[in-house]
C-alpha cells in the first residue's frame, strides 16, 4: 500500500484548518440567510408566488404581505406556503388555491412546522415556512458530524460535498421541503445506527408527513444479520409505525376533499427504468442543436453522468449490513424510475435524491487513488455553491394601452421603464402594489421608435404629511400638484416621450418623514403606477 500523502495526514496544524474549512461553510450558510432577506418582503421572495396564480389564492394569503413574481405561475414552494396558513388543509377555498390538493396537502408536516414557529400569525408563519429550509439545513450539518467529524481531509472533502450539494441549495433557494426531509433521514438512521430503531421508525413516521417517498428510509430498519422469521416480524412492526401518520393523514385527506384537481403520483413523475433520464439526454442535445452547445447544457451532461454514476456505485457494490448502504441503494432505484418531468432541467432531481448523494459519500471508497472520482462525482456541489445567489425581486411599472410602440424591433424585445435612483422596493400583489419614495426619484424609459408618443402616466399617492409633487420630463416641468395627507384622488398625467432615452424625475422639495417602526426617510408613496401608450405623433411638442 502506498504511504499516506502528507496532505491528508491529521497533524495538529491540519486539524485546525480542517476544523476552519467547517466553521467556514456554516459561517457561508449564516451570511447567505442574512443577504437572502429582502428589506420589504422578507424571505417571502423564496417560494415564488406567482401572479398567474394569485387569484386563485386563499384570501389569507392575498391579505398576507408577500412577494408575488410578475408574469409568472411560480413555483412549488408557494402551494406548501399556503397550507402554512391553512394547516387544517381542507376547505373549498384552499383545494381550489392548490394545482393538486391531495399531493400538496398530504406533505403537510413543515407546513404545520412553520405554523407552530409562527404561533399562528399568519404573517410569521409565512416568513417562518419560507426560511426554515435555512434552520434545518444548520442542523443537517450539525446531524453530518456525526458520520464526518472534523479529524482528516477525506472527511471534510465529503462534508463540504454533502453540505452544499445542488440538492439542499435548491430546497433553500426556492424554500421546498426536500432540505427539511433529509433532515429527518439523517435523524432517523442515526437513531437506528445507534441501535434506537424504534425511535427511529417514529422519526421516519415524521418524515412521511414531510414527503411520501422519504417513506423508503424505511429500508434502514432491515436487519440482513438477525433471525428472518423474527426480522420480519420486527420489520413489519416498525414499518408499521413509519408508515401509520402518513396512512392515517392521507386517508382524512381522501375522505374530506372534494378537489377534482387530483393526481396522487404527480404528473409525469415515475416512468420505466431510465425512460427519463434518456428523455432529458435527448431534451438538452435538441436544445443544443437548435440553439449551439452552451456551458449549461455541459453541466447538465455532467450532472446526469454524475447521479446515475453514484446509483450504479451503490448497486454494484452492495453493503447491506450498512444503514446509510439501505438507504442510499433504494434511492438509487427511486432514481432510475423517475419520469421525464422530474429530469426536465436537472433542477427536482438533485433535491429528490439527496439522500443518494450522502450515502454516496459515506460509502465511496477511501483509498487515495480514488479521491479525485469522489470529487468528480460530486459535481452537484459545484452546482450548488454557483447557485447560492441572492434571488432578485424586480421591480414593477406596467406599461398598458398600445404596449405594441415599446416594441424594440431591433432588439427583438420590449422597451421597459426602469426605476432609476430614489425609490424603495416595491411591494404588494399584482392587484395592489406600492412603493415609496425618498423624495427625489428617477425613472428612464427608451421609446424605440422614430416618433414621439404620446403617454399617459397613472398613479395615486399616500402620503405622511401634506407636499408638494413635481414632475419633470428631460429636464422640463411637466406637472405639479399639492399632495393631501394620507391618500390622493388618481392622477392621469399626459406626457410626450421623444424618440431615444427619456428621463422622468418625481420629487418633492418638503423634508422627509418617518413612519412608526420605520426608519426610511419617506416622501410620498405610488400606488398601482402605470404608463399607457396612447398613440405616435408626428410632430414634436
Amino acid at each position: 500500500m502506498d504511504a499516506p500523502s502528507n496532505s491528508l495526514i491529521p497533524n495538529k496544524l491540519n486539524i485546525q484548518a480542517i476544523r476552519a474549512v467547517y466553521i467556514a461553510a456554516f459561517l457561508v450558510l449564516a451570511f447567505k440567510t442574512y443577504d437572502y432577506y429582502h428589506p420589504n418582503f422578507g424571505y417571502t421572495v423564496l417560494p415564488q408566488f406567482g401572479a398567474y396564480n394569485h387569484e386563485q389564492s386563499t384570501e389569507l394569503l392575498k391579505s398576507t404581505p408577500h412577494y408575488t413574481l410578475r408574469d409568472s405561475h411560480g413555483y412549488d414552494g408557494q402551494y406548501y406556503a399556503q397550507l402554512a396558513l391553512e394547516p387544517t388543509a381542507t376547505g373549498e377555498e384552499i383545494e381550489n388555491a392548490l394545482d393538486n390538493h391531495t399531493y400538496r396537502a398530504r406533505r403537510i408536516l413543515f407546513s404545520w412546522t412553520a405554523y407552530a414557529l409562527g404561533m399562528g400569525d399568519p404573517y410569521w408563519s409565512l416568513q417562518a415556512y419560507s426560511i426554515q429550509n435555512a434552520l434545518f439545513w444548520f442542523l443537517t450539518g450539525l446531524l453530518l458530524l456525526r458520520w464526518l467529524p472534523p479529524n482528516c481531509w477525506q472527511n471534510a472533502i465529503r462534508f463540504i460535498a454533502c453540505f452544499f450539494t445542488a440538492g439542499l441549495v435548491y430546497s433553500f433557494n426556492y424554500a421546498l421541503l426536500d432540505g427539511p426531509s433529509l433532515f429527518l433521514i439523517l435523524a432517523g438512521a442515526a437513531l437506528i445506527e445507534s441501535k434506537r430503531p424504534w425511535l427511529g421508525s417514529c422519526v421516519l413516521g415524521l418524515a412521511g408527513l414531510g414527503k411520501e417517498t422519504n417513506l423508503l428510509a424505511i429500508a434502514a430498519l432491515w436487519k440482513p444479520a438477525a433471525t428472518k422469521s423474527k426480522q420480519t416480524l420486527v420489520f413489519c412492526l416498525q414499518a408499521l409505525i413509519a408508515t401509520l401518520p402518513f396512512a392515517l393523514w392521507h386517508g382524512y385527506l381522501l375522505s374530506t376533499s372534494n378537489a377534482s384537481n387530483l393526481d396522487p403520483l404527480g404528473n409525469g413523475n415515475f416512468h420505466l427504468p431510465l425512460v427519463g433520464w434518456f428523455t432529458s439526454a435527448l431534451q438538452i442535445l435538441k436544445a443544443a442543436g437548435e440553439y449551439g452547445f452552451s456551458s449549461e447544457m455541459l453541466v447538465q451532461y455532467i450532472l446526469l453522468a454524475t447521479f446515475l454514476a453514484q446509483g450504479i456505485y451503490l448497486i454494484a457494490r452492495p453493503k447491506p449490513n450498512r444503514v446509510w448502504w439501505r438507504i442510499g441503494v433504494i434511492f438509487a432505484i427511486l432514481m432510475l424510475i423517475l419520469g421525464p418531468a422530474v429530469w426536465e432541467g436537472l433542477k427536482a432531481v438533485p433535491r429528490v435524491v439527496l439522500p443518494l448523494t450522502i450515502a454516496f459519500n459515506l460509502l465511496f471508497s477511501r483509498k487515495r487513488i480514488f479521491l479525485p472520482i469522489l470529487i468528480a462525482l460530486n459535481s452537484a456541489t459545484f452546482v450548488g455553491i454557483s447557485s447560492l445567489h441572492i434571488p432578485i425581486a424586480a421591480e414593477r411599472f406596467e406599461i398598458v394601452g398600445r404596449s405594441d410602440l415599446a416594441f424594440d424591433s431591433e432588439k427583438g424585445s420590449y422597451s421597459n421603464i426602469k426605476l432609476g435612483e430614489g425609490w424603495y422596493r416595491m411591494v404588494g400583489g399584482p392587484d395592489l402594489y406600492r412603493i415609496w419614495s425618498s423624495g427625489d426619484s428617477v425613472l428612464t424609459y427608451r421609446n424605440p421608435g422614430d416618433l414621439p408618443i404620446r403617454a399617459s402616466i397613472h398613479f395615486y399617492t399616500k402620503t405622511i404629511s401634506a407636499r408638494t409633487l413635481i414632475l419633470e420630463l428631460n429636464g422640463n416641468q411637466a406637472w405639479q400638484t399639492s399632495l393631501p395627507v394620507s391618500y390622493s384622488a388618481p392622477y392621469s398625467i399626459p406626457i410626450t416621450l421623444v424618440p431615444g432615452e427619456n428621463t422622468l424625475r418625481l420629487h418633492s422639495p418638503e423634508p422627509t418623514d418617518r413612519a412608526p417602526d420605520d426608519l426610511r426617510e419617506l416622501s410620498f408613496q405610488l400606488f398601482n403606477y402605470k404608463m399607457e401608450l396612447i398613440e405616435q405623433v408626428s410632430d414634436n411638442p
